[in-house]
């Protein structure tokens, strides 16, 4: 017998016709413990739900529960589409190849519940482990194509994880449609087995009405910022890929400067506490996590943003800053060379290297810049563009599968 046997979703009667029906799944979705989290997928599949019907499940890290501080969790501003949010059981730290299984098992029933309702055509997941794996065993039991969305981390990092790699490679290559947000990232997903033919490029888009040039020094005063001196702003989670402590250790050899942390993360305490052994405690802002409107003020106040990642696909933070007018001094890692030329949108440095972070700082700081040249070079970035590139790739996959 199958081991799907059993899980397959309940008949119902003839879907009717009209727009594509579109199941997502996806653990990086803003909750009300983690309000903050992916604001790109938020973004995206908003935009998506204006081109299709759309269902979302978003399984929430139990983790996230025990970490809440305030007394109550966020009310979260009302969506275009449905949301299913169950707990995402697993063991944190333990058995990482394991987290697939846990999360199909969490989001299972709500998956089964979403497709009677909706009657899908295809099911799409964004991050590749554990959600593009939980997706690829959903989408047998449903008889769904399913269409995997890569951002960076999610293969770039875990590639190096053998006990992770099999299920990596078990998706990319077993998906009805891979799609990654950069040249160098569709690149990578081909030397881990997706076939060329079921690759897509579809980059992200920037909320250029939220984030665009706008006067410095009132972001500053509204935001109780020091109002002289060059101001710095990292934005991003507090965890070792981002790199955050490579840009402490710039900042300490870049006099005058104040750094703004917007974000929070398991390494906060660890980067305070550097900042103070480095002497710079009093010359860094620890803002925490913002709502997104709020992140578009930190990058208007600020003279650049510092993006010290090891690893990364195309990240928003730098289409958002560059929206805002404002030059990037970053890692040259993944899509970033893409979006940010040396000179031309700011100054790149190899990641890990603090002495060459701080000089790209010094670059960016010791120049004028003309923000409408910086928002011009993504002024063809929209949310509703990116949407409507995915929507084709999923009705491509639909079609073939005949499910459209």
């Amino acid at each position: 017998m199958s081991p799907l046997a059993g899980h397959e979703a309940p008949a119902g009667p003839p879907a009717p016709s009209g727009p594509l029906r579109v199941l997502a799944l996806t653990s990086l979705f803003p909750n009300p413990y983690r309000p903050d989290l992916a604001a790109f997928n938020r973004q995206q599949l908003s935009a998506l739900a204006g081109l299709c019907r759309l269902e979302l499940v978003a399984p929430m890290l139990w983790t996230h529960a025990l970490a809440w501080t305030p007394r109550r969790p966020a009310i979260l501003p009302p969506l275009p589409f449905p949301v299913r949010r169950p707990w995402f059981w697993y063991l944190p730290g333990v058995k990482r190849s394991w987290h697939g299984r846990a999360l199909l098992r969490s989001a299972w029933p709500s998956l089964r519940r979403a497709a009677t309702n909706l009657r899908p055509q295809a099911l799409l997941a964004t991050w590749l482990f554990p959600d593009g794996w939980a997706g690829l065993m959903a989408s047998r039991r449903l008889n769904l194509p399913l269409v995997v969305k890569l951002h960076g981390s999610d293969l770039n990092s875990l590639r190096g994880d053998r006990e992770r790699l099999p299920f990596l490679r078990q998706v990319l290559c077993q998906a009805a449609a891979v799609v990654a947000v950069s040249p160098s990232l569709a690149q990578a997903a081909q030397e881990l087995g997706a076939p060329l033919e079921r690759l897509h490029l579809v980059p992200n888009g920037v909320d250029q009405d939220l984030f665009r040039p706008t006067d410095a020094q009132a972001a500053r005063r509204e935001l109780g910022l020091p109002l002289a001196g060059p101001l710095l702003t990292y934005v991003g989670w507090l965890v070792p890929v981002k790199g955050p402590e490579v840009a402490l250790k710039a900042l300490a050899v870049t006099p005058g400067a104040h750094l703004a942390v917007v974000g929070d993360g398991p390494l906060r305490p660890a980067l305070m506490a550097l900042a103070r052994e480095l002497g710079i405690a009093g010359r860094v802002i620890w803002a925490g996590s913002q709502p997104h409107a709020r992140v578009a003020r930190y990058l208007a106040a600020s003279d650049a943003l510092v993006l010290p990642s090891l690893s990364e696909g195309e990240p928003n933070a730098v289409l958002e800053a560059l929206s805002c007018g404002r030059p990037v001094v970053a890692s040259a890692v993944g899509g970033v060379p893409g979006l940010v030329a040396e000179g031309l949108q700011g100054a790149l440095a190899p990641p890990g290297d603090a002495p060459a972070l701080a000089a790209a700082m010094a670059r960016v700081l010791g120049r004028a810049w003309r923000a409408e040249d910086l928002a011009a070079s993504v002024a063809g970035r929209s949310w509703t563009a990116s949407a409507a590139a995915l929507l084709q790739v999923l009705s491509q996959a639909a079609q073939e599968r005949g499910t459209a």
